[in-house]
């Protein structure tokens, strides 16, 4: 299949819900499991912050086939989601009834002691392919395009947190350059952080 990769900030409304919905279909994380609706948000606003790195792979029809997003400021990316309250509060409403222990997973996310970031370093926060680009290298090339921007723009490392039973994910890493700097547990994710400073 061919495809182009675009930065996430040129993307159109419908690319980004589309983003939005490929997160929520592969990628298991707490963002997922807080529901589509703050997903599609969470992307509207990182697509629209100057501050964001991000890429996108983008087939020839337009859809999103796999990206990879990541801020120096990720606990104020984060923030911003309650910008708009009275949608927020209804959100979390909404977690709360239909699915209680969420919010527990969320005060040990805010708790993490990973949040703020070393000078000159960025996170990568959220990467990922859809599983019908899987094994055909879509991952490396959104993985170091990620990584050029990241260093174009002057930062001097890239740090990550990665489930301790993603092996794909934690190869791809290694192959990349990053190293393991530690191993902690965030509410229900056994993760370990991982690092690559640019030379």
């Amino acid at each position: 299949m061919n495809y182009k990769t675009t930065p996430l900030s040129q993307l159109n409304n419908e690319q980004i819900i589309q983003l939005a919905h490929l997160h929520h279909k592969v990628m298991p994380s707490l963002l997922s499991e807080l529901g589509l609706p703050i997903v599609e948000r969470y992307y509207q606003i990182a697509c629209a912050d100057s501050s964001v790195v991000g890429v996108c792979a983008v087939a020839e029809d337009g859809h999103p086939l796999g990206w990879a997003v990541g801020s120096s400021k990720p606990d104020q990316l984060n923030g911003r989601l309650r910008e708009a309250w009275g949608w927020f509060i209804l959100q979390m409403i909404r977690v709360l009834v239909t699915r209680p222990n969420l919010i527990f997973q969320l005060a040990a996310s805010a708790r993490s002691s990973f949040m703020n970031l070393k000078e000159g370093a960025i996170e990568l926060t959220y990467f990922g392919v859809d599983s019908s680009m899987r094994g055909r290298g879509l991952g490396r090339e959104l993985l170091t395009a990620f990584l050029g921007a990241a260093r174009e723009q002057g930062y001097q490392s890239v740090v990550l947190s990665v489930e301790v039973e993603n092996e794909g994910a934690i190869a791809l890493y290694t192959r990349a350059g990053f190293e393991f700097v530690a191993s902690f547990k965030e509410g229900k994710f056994n993760r370990h952080r991982m690092e690559l400073n640019f030379k």
